[in-house]
């Protein structure tokens, strides 16, 4: 399972370049803190991505409120 590059990274985050930055979009979007490369960047894998935000599921959290709707 191989990380994504930098120009990848640089990519999905909407052209975010410093490691920093892309580290709280990811944080904000997807849900999860990455681990850090060397370089600063962070290290996630596509599958990581493909996920999308940790916690969330596909059933809405609120429905109808039928005392109030009647």
């Amino acid at each position: 399972m191989a990380t994504l590059t930098n120009e990848e990274l640089k990519d999905i985050t909407g052209g975010l370049v410093q490691g920093a930055a892309q580290r709280r979009w990811i944080r904000k979007q997807l849900g999860f803190e990455p681990p850090m490369k060397v370089d600063g960047h962070p290290m996630i894998t596509w599958e990581q991505v493909n996920r999308g935000k940790v916690g969330t599921s596909t059933r809405p959290t609120t429905g109808p409120r039928w005392s109030v709707a009647a």
